[in-house]
């Protein structure tokens, strides 16, 4: 049999350009389902009406200025308080059928602010929605880096199994960050059984594979990967000795760390040395704020905070003297936690008290935003505090081991998946979900030793880091001192494991800060996201009843589970029905 297939100058012309595409920008050949209707279009060019419909939001402080074209307008968010409330009704109940929602985007540069929400319609006490969001990854003490990607998911309270990610390195027993950068993920580990494989990075390769990116120069006295974050496009790493006993030089018969270097990836296993920052002997924390990069120093260091001019490190101070422990840029200001208080930096060499040891902590651990809020893990009752402003901090629960004479919990980490806040706790390497006040849901301890023992430090267990990676929540494991003479201890530590939950699609290489046209899609068990007219990405349900996502809350623009957004947006548009490539790149570029 012969089969005869002509092909159109625009179809050959389509195919040529395709070739050129970049291999995860992937153009759709599906076409939009004939059913698709536009339920919702708020235009955002002088207020929140629908164009469409009834749907018309409610604004709070929006400013409406120059749009994607000269001629154009838009809605600008300020990050802190603006959003759009758009009540909920039938034409928002989503159900189990196919949605499209689309808008043009623009991100503030540079970052002043963790980044934000877009477009949400979710009851975090069902687990039932969507989100749309901007994500930065941030990896344990350091700071959101300044990278925007793009997360669309959908759940009905769904939680997968959890995966075996794999073990970096086998001398390893501790994983000190996960951090995503230019479309992979990363992570340093803590250190190993010969000077010349400690201070390592590696890039997950899928399944439970990793590969060596190289080491953080070659002093011996460096052990440690201590802190990564992104900034301005490039990925950056600290030096240090994880074990806090080794680096202040209290380790009978062994030398301290050796003083901090910072270093930037040139790719491959190539890393240039940035130089000294500081007397430290740990590079505790990095952040990225206003176009600047910062590092926080240990105590040995006397607890300064210095950043980088691109040529050398200029000091800022240092607000008590103790661990400076993390950064987090927070409603246009950079705020920072000491290993028992939190401030605000007023620059130079200035720092404002807005906390000292609240609620009876000693340690603060990990910064994060939720719900527009500033959020401390701390030790040792192992207290999520949040910031309700004047030095207010309030309990939103404790986590870990029940109370006793002596506590011992510490949140190491926390950060916001798919419309939920997890954590993770130190003893025994815990993961738990936030549901509302005092109460958090227990997913499980992902590692464990047979000695594990409650008065003995060096056997308690580490959930190092979380971070969110090709829609799946990725957690790693540590022993508590991250000893390489720990990793024969138990295989689960210094190991990666990922969650999924609910379902989510992912856009992980920077949109940057110009205008950017955003389509997320729901097409039967799958989901797509389409940047600039182009697929990137998508995902397929697992198993089971498709999610339905009715639930009773409005739909949000410029807000959600995370915090506010900061930025302009435009040209808004829900339909119901799954748009195809076609019509995506029809509604970006209208006749």
């Amino acid at each position: 049999m012969r089969i005869r297939i002509t092909l159109s100058l625009s179809m050959i012309a389509l195919i040529s350009i395709a070739a050129f595409v970049e291999p995860t920008l992937l153009w759709a050949a599906e076409p939009s389902a004939p059913a698709v209707k536009m339920v919702g279009h708020w235009p955002l060019v002088q207020d929140a009406r629908d164009a469409v419909g009834q749907l018309h939001g409610k604004p709070t402080n929006i400013k409406y200025g120059r749009g994607v074209h000269p001629e154009s307008m838009a809605a600008f968010f300020n990050g802190r308080d603006s959003m759009i409330k758009i009540p909920p009704g039938e034409a928002l109940n989503l159900g189990t059928r196919d949605f499209s929602l689309t808008a043009w985007v623009k991100c503030e540069m540079p970052l002043r602010n963790t980044l934000g929400d877009l477009v949400s319609q979710f009851d975090p006490s069902a687990r039932r929605g969507f989100n749309l969001h901007l994500s930065g990854s941030s990896p344990a003490y350091s700071s959101m880096s300044d990278t925007r990607h793009v997360h669309f998911g959908i759940d009905d309270q769904y939680l997968g199994e959890r995966e075996d990610c794999g073990k970096p390195w086998p001398s390893n027993s501790l994983i000190t960050c996960l951090i995503v950068f230019d479309g992979d993920l990363y992570c340093g580990i803590a250190d190993a059984d010969r000077s010349k494989d400690k201070a390592r990075v590696f890039r997950y390769d899928g399944g439970q594979r990793w590969v060596e990116c190289g080491r953080l120069g070659n002093d011996p006295h460096h052990h440690s990967v201590q802190a990564m974050v992104v900034h301005e496009g490039k990925l950056y790493a600290g030096t240090g000795i994880y074990d806090w006993v080794q680096a202040m030089g209290q380790l009978k018969g062994q030398p301290s760390a050796s003083p901090t270097r910072v270093f930037v990836y040139e790719g491959g296993t190539k890393w240039r040395d940035l130089g000294q920052v500081g007397s430290g002997s740990r590079v505790l924390c990095m952040g990225s704020f206003d176009g600047e990069l910062f590092a926080g120093m240990d105590v040995i260091g006397k607890g300064h905070a210095y950043k980088f001019d691109g040529k050398k490190w200029i000091d800022c101070g240092a607000p008590d003297g103790r661990n400076f422990e993390c950064f987090l840029p927070f409603g246009g200001k950079l705020y920072a936690a000491t290993h028992g208080n939190i401030f605000e930096y007023e620059g130079d060499q200035s720092w404002r008290s807005i906390g000292a040891e609240p609620q009876g902590i000693t340690q603060i651990h990990a910064m994060q935003v939720a719900g527009g809020r500033m959020l401390l893990g701390t030790w040792p009752q192992g207290y999520v505090l949040r910031y309700d402003g004047q030095k207010t901090w309030t309990k939103t629960g404790r986590l870990g081991l029940p109370p006793a004479k002596q506590p011992c919990n510490e949140i190491t980490d926390l950060t916001v998946y798919n419309g939920k806040l997890y954590a993770g706790v130190l003893p025994k390497a815990e993961l738990y979900r936030y549901e509302k006040d005092a109460e958090w849901t227990l997913i499980r301890s992902l590692a464990d030793r047979p000695d594990w023992a409650e008065d003995k430090v060096a056997t308690w267990l580490r959930l190092t880091c979380l971070t969110a990676f090709q829609g799946k929540l990725f957690a790693a494991t540590g022993s508590c001192q991250g000893r390489a003479l720990d990793a024969s201890a138990d295989a689960s530590l210094g190991r990666v494991f990922a969650y999924q939950a609910g379902q989510v699609v992912s856009y992980e290489r920077d949109i940057g800060e110009s205008w950017t046209h955003i389509a997320a899609v729901r097409r039967g068990r799958k989901l797509h996201l389409y940047i600039n007219g182009r697929l990137v990405t998508t995902s397929q349900l697992r198993q089971g009843a498709p999610f339905d996502l009715t639930n009773n809350q409005p739909l949000l623009v410029g807000f959600g589970s995370q915090n506010y957004f900061t930025g302009g947006m435009a040209d808004l548009r829900l339909y119901r029905g799954a748009l195809g490539a076609d019509a995506v790149r029809e509604v970006m570029n209208p006749r």
